[in-house]
């Protein structure tokens, strides 16, 4: 600054002492100047060219543009000019001496321009006056001039400040959020609404870099200059972004179905273990949610579009890999380029049989070109995880106590004697102070209850079970390249992750390989060739088909009285199950290979011929083992914690193939304006598939687990099916001028699942769009950019249904009565077949808009749908018992699901910082339009039902008194047993004197009503990102914004029902302590509770409040949660290149980091659904740092 302020001051001072010393010069010069243009033009009245282009817009009602430096100081003859009957004569009248000329952007706007650009790198203009009309210095001036121009270059120029105007090519118009930069930096600005902007640069060697969206980038040198005019021409390549769908790709803008894309760089930004957790928020109504396997290693996650849409069968979407049905948790997230999804039937149809309920498309990589060199990629990212929650026990006298209430509640004695609360108390004070089990009197058992309840220990179990954290790592390499004949993609990956539980053995690893290679055979036909291989390991200490709630069923039972290893001993006690969990063992692996050539032929411009053959085998094998493991009793002996005779071996294998060539030929031709694509098709797929199961019981060695090495109970069945089908399918497209834009499509499949005459299903649909901001007429160009309004209809067919259903089968059982000794063979009735069965069709109608405002910074998307289901595959009208055999299954039923989806994003920069927010928002709600239930029973679907409603019970609070109880509506049907204070008050809504459900029918359900509903709604994802001088940051929100929870009624080890789960299940945590309690409780009186009174027992009592749904205990389960944060820095190339690397990025990452929400107990992202009693494996937290490097 000190700097600029003394050139500054040399320059003002020489200026100063020339105009002195020249003074008189000067004066002359400047009168013989004066006197010399006057003598010109006598005759004449001289204007401003800007005053009278100013007038002339007055007159003839236009808008006529220019730049301040192509018109200053020129003058001319007013009456000259304005004597023409046409504005243009008079603007080549007046233009045309000065070297300029006209250009006419539409009927009232015209741009004037200098005729000869100056020397440019971009495409620059700027005036080039005819120095006839320019007064010309004498010599003595000119001398001066030169002098002083000499002198001000031996000053350093600093600070060079220009500013200028960037315009449309075709229509002059100023472009808004145009970015300038001078090159090699990251110091620039953009323009503002009307195309202007200001930037200082450095000097005059400055070179600056213009780009905006669509248009092609433009770089030019500055010199001396300080205004410029500068044009950019549409880039029609980026115009024309396509986007990947069915059997081809088509331009972004051109589209009129109902889709959404996912970038490479979205998926890029999570390192998470998948692709679905990767999607999870970004996709409005692509709803992800977890299963019921939680968050354990490897799990996979439920996965719909569009909300549901079948009964209770199958609503995920077809997922293709590269034109392969892959799934989708076998990819490598790092090779993915692209994703789309396709959501209403006019975008899925090409797909047919299996696209009911949408589509997504994944697009892998593929090489790109790098000055002949290969492209070689590596990143590896190391996480360390913790639950996002983990239940927080009571301390053991709590506990105790609470138990101690649970049992007096049923008139029993208490749990804990005063001489276990006595020891317990102990103990706490002072750790093994007091012993915490005792012994029987024979000496062969402890004395502790099978339920684990009277011992004296304080035991954290959460502590001991689960981990502080566990690792995770994940390593990817990838070579490519391209030439003129031949490009590849070869890469490789590992993701292994550790188990949070700390016994047992408990993994996920997943390998990939993926590779694609093309080549150009001749000048019209290409060869390539994808192969695929994943191989996934899954380690788990307990079998699978039991379900992961088998291992918190087991946590339930662990009491915090309960000691984790025997008095004296490093061995764990039997009640604690640790020895079980770390002796049994569950091994599953998944190994899937695809190879898929590809032949692309184009004999003719826009003709392409493509021929694919599809092949994936698939083998899935699991091996279940349980050791045998010792406990230990109180006089020292060993006894066998599972004895021989219960250890198993059970292996299972899987195995698939699937087979599919496809043949399309696609046509695309021009005619001026008239834009015609034409697709026609055929496919063919075949699917067969083998399992073997078996089961071994009594292992004479844990050494060696295998069928052979039991002598116990053998088993061994299998299972084999097949099904195939073959399809025809057609797409046509046309649009003028990318104005008005129609696609038809249609597709025929038959397929070997229904009877014949049965098997062929035709589904068309349509779809058109109409873009107005490219009318002539658009009156919000200043306003709205880009303008378009699309509808579609179209119709899908489903296949998934059991096969061969019209097929009558008998059943084949063994008697479990013994007859001579021997359990006999049995054949069951066959069943009635399904012989009209046929294809479920699948409806959609949709309506959206398009559209991006102020230089297309701000983007926005809606769409509204509405889907019917008809012919859904359900029951049959009801028949005699005495038939003895099922009701044939028959098409009968029909939903209808409504929605809309909403999504709106912002970009721009301010100087070098460059920032993006994006935003979704989802909802839809499904409603039952027929289903074969003609009394409209409660207990299944009915006619007019939506889809997740929960019938309940009112309340009105708990009991406190017996006159209470006596004087209220009899509760009898809810249970028979005596009811007391502290149980819960149900309202009488019909005020008949007694609370029922009437028949439990829709149109007579006596007091129940619809107290919420279990589907989420308002799904929505929030996400920001920025960048700064290599610096970069993300965020990434995603939730939920209603959703009714019931945790369901399962007793054993429901965890939201704590201490009413009875002793064996009881489980106590700080929230269960608001249960009701009188006086005589050790933890004092509690008559305004939240949770009713506990009652010690397996189930009975404890019904009265947790039987059945009620709108007091229903659960918000809304949240908001963190899902991503990320943080890097991109090295400096000039610093990265030193060490042979082109591109080194290094991040900081954070995933689940924090919720929002407003259950303390329970996590509701891992809640509802299947996972309606909590009891599932949790999610994680993350932290990780990551590197990405290109060499």
């Amino acid at each position: 600054m000190k700097l600029n302020l003394l050139l500054t001051s040399k320059l003002a001072l020489t200026l100063t002492c020339w105009m002195l010393i020249n003074h008189s010069g000067w004066s002359q010069i400047m009168a013989m100047a004066q006197t010399n243009h006057q003598s010109e033009r006598t005759t004449q009245v001289e204007h401003s060219l800007k005053d009278v282009l100013n007038e002339l817009k007055d007159i003839y009602k236009v808008d006529i543009m220019y730049e301040r430096t192509v018109i200053e100081g020129l003058t001319v003859s007013h009456n000259a000019a304005i004597n023409a009957q046409k504005l243009e004569k008079n603007l080549e009248k007046i233009l045309n001496p000065f070297g300029l000329r006209y250009k006419k952007v539409n009927r009232s706007s015209y741009l004037i321009l200098a005729e000869k650009p100056a020397k440019k790198l971009g495409n620059i203009e700027q005036p080039a006056p005819d120095p006839e009309f320019i007064p010309q210095p004498n010599q003595y001036l000119a001398g001066d001039v030169s002098r002083l121009s000499n002198q001000l270059r031996e000053v350093k120029r600093i600070d060079h400040l220009i500013s200028g105007k960037v315009i449309d090519d075709e229509n002059g118009e100023g472009l808004p959020g145009a970015t300038i930069l001078i090159k090699g930096t990251s110091r620039g600005t953009t323009t503002d609404i009307n195309g202007n902007f200001t930037l200082s640069v450095p000097d005059d060697n400055t070179v600056l870099e213009v780009s905006y969206i669509g248009y092609l980038n433009v770089e030019l040198a500055v010199g001396t200059q300080s205004q410029f005019t500068i044009i950019l021409k549409s880039d029609a390549k980026a115009l024309s972004e396509v986007v990947v769908v069915g059997y081809g790709t088509q331009k972004k803008i051109n589209l009129t179905g109902a889709i959404s894309t996912v970038s490479a760089k979205d998926i890029a930004s999570r390192p998470v273990s998948s692709t679905q957790q990767s999607l999870q928020g970004l996709v409005p109504n692509l709803n992800i949610s977890v299963s019921n396997a939680g968050g354990e290693p490897g799990a996979s996650y439920d996965m719909s579009i569009r909300g549901l849409q079948s009964f209770g069968g199958s609503n995920a979407p077809y997922v293709l890999v590269d034109n392969i049905v892959m799934d989708i948790n076998s990819i490598n997230p790092n090779d993915i380029e692209s994703i789309t999804v396709l959501k209403d039937a006019a975008s899925s149809a090409i797909y047919g049989a299996r696209a009911a309920y949408g589509v997504i498309l994944i697009t892998t990589k593929t090489g790109k070109s790098n000055k002949g060199r290969a492209n070689v990629s590596y990143s590896t990212n190391l996480a360390i995880s913790k639950p996002v929650q983990v239940p927080k026990l009571v301390d053991a006298m709590t506990f105790a106590l609470v138990a101690n209430d649970a049992a007096k509640n049923i008139g029993n004695s208490p749990w804990y004697s005063a001489e276990a609360l006595d020891r317990l108390a102990k103990n706490i004070a002072n750790p093994g102070s007091a012993p915490e089990m005792l012994g029987q009197a024979n000496g062969l058992n402890w004395n502790i209850g099978s339920m684990g309840l009277g011992a004296a220990a304080n035991t954290d179990w959460y502590k001991i079970l689960y981990k502080d954290y566990s690792s995770r790592q994940k390593h990817d390499l990838s070579v490519s390249g391209s030439s003129e004949k031949m490009d590849y993609y070869l890469s490789a990956g590992w993701y292994g992750e550790q188990g949070l539980l700390r016994y047992g053995e408990e993994s996920f690893n997943r390998y990939n390989f993926d590779g694609k290679i093309n080549a150009q055979a001749t000048s019209w036909a290409k060869i390539g060739l994808l192969f695929k291989y994943n191989y996934g390991l899954q380690e788990f200490p307990w079998q699978q088909d039991l379900g992961r709630g088998r291992i918190y069923d087991m946590m339930s039972k662990l009491k915090p009285t309960m000691p984790a290893k025997y008095p004296g001993s490093d061995i764990w006690t039997q009640e604690s199950r640790i020895d079980e969990w770390r002796t049994q063992r569950d091994n599953t692996t998944n190994t899937q290979m695809v190879l898929a050539p590809r032949v692309i032929l184009e004999p003719i411009k826009g003709w392409v011929t493509n021929l694919e053959f599809n092949y994936t085998a698939s083998n899935n094998r699991e091996v279940f083992s349980a050791k045998q493991y010792f406990w230990l009793r109180p006089n020292g002996e060993l006894a066998d914690g599972l004895s021989k005779v219960a250890t198993s071996y059970r292996p299972r294998l899987f195995t698939d193939t699937y087979l599919s060539p496809n043949l399309y030929s696609t046509y695309t031709r021009s005619f001026g304006k008239n834009n015609f694509s034409a697709l026609v098709g055929y496919q063919q797929e075949k699917y067969d598939y083998f399992g073997l199961n078996a089961d071994a019981l009594y292992l004479l060695s844990d050494n060696v687990p295998s069928i052979n090495t039991a002598v116990g109970t053998k088993t061994v069945s299998d299972g084999q099916g097949y099904w195939s089908t073959q399809s025809g399918f057609g797409r046509i497209n046309y649009n003028y001028d990318e104005k008005y834009l129609i696609e038809a499509n249609f597709r025929a499949d038959g397929s070997s699942r229904f009877q014949p005459g049965k098997q062929w299903g035709y589904f068309p649909s349509v779809s058109a769009g109409w873009v107005p901001s490219k009318e002539k007429f658009y009156p919000f160009k200043n306003l709205i950019d880009f303008f378009k309004l699309r509808g579609s209809f179209g119709e899908l067919g489903n296949q998934n249904v059991a096969n061969y259903l019209y097929i009558p089968t008998l059943g084949i059982n063994q008697s479990t009565f013994l007859f001579s000794g021997q359990r006999l063979w049995t054949v069951t009735a066959p069943n009635i077949s399904s012989i009209n069965l046929t294809w479920e069709k699948v409806k959609t109608l949709d309506f959206g808009a398009d559209l991006t405002f102020l230089g297309n910074r701000l983007a926005t998307t809606f769409d509204w749908y509405e889907s019917r289901t008809t012919n859904l595959v359900g029951p049959g009208p009801a028949l005699p018992a005495v038939l003895g055999t099922q009701v044939p299954r028959e098409n009968s039923g029909e939903i209808r699901t409504r929605g809309f989806e909403l999504e709106l994003s912002w970009k721009n920069n301010i100087g070098d910082f460059y920032y993006q927010i994006g935003a979704n928002l989802a909802n839809n709600k499904s409603k039952v339009m027929s289903y074969n239930n003609p009394t409209r029973i409660l207990s299944t679907y009915y006619e007019g039902q939506t889809l997740g409603e929960l019938w309940g019970y009112k309340t009105d609070g708990l009991f406190q008194s017996t006159d209470e109880v006596a004087n209220w509506p009899s509760q009898s049907f809810l249970w028979a047993g005596k009811w007391n204070p502290g149980d819960l008050k149900y309202q009488d809504l019909d005020k008949n004197g007694k609370v029922n459900n009437g028949t439990n029918t829709a149109d007579d359900h006596g007091d129940m009503v619809v107290v919420g509903n279990q589907l989420p709604q308002y799904l929505y994802g929030f996400n920001a990102s920025a960048a700064w001088k290599g610096f970069d940051f993300s965020v990434f929100f995603q939730g939920v914004g209603k959703q009714d929870l019931y945790i369901s009624e399962i007793f054993n080890g429901n965890i939201f029902r704590g201490p009413a789960n009875g002793p064996f299940h009881m489980m106590v945590y700080p929230e269960h302590l608001d249960y009701w309690r009188d006086a005589t409780s050790a933890l004092g009186a509690n008559p305004n509770a939240y949770y009713a009174k506990p009652y010690s027992v397996f189930d009975g009592d404890n019904s009265k409040a947790h039987g059945r749904p009620t709108d007091r205990y229903l659960q918000n389960g809304a949240y908001m949660r963190l899902k991503n944060l990320r943080v890097g820095y991109t090295i400096p190339e000039k610093l990265s290149n030193k060490v042979l690397v082109k591109r080194a990025n290094i991040y900081f990452s954070g995933e689940n980091l924090f919720i929002m929400k407003n259950m303390d107990l329970l996590d509701p992202e891992q809640t509802g659904g299947r996972n309606g009693d909590g009891r599932t494996y949790p999610l994680s937290k993350s932290f990780s740092l990551g590197l990405n490097i290109n060499f």
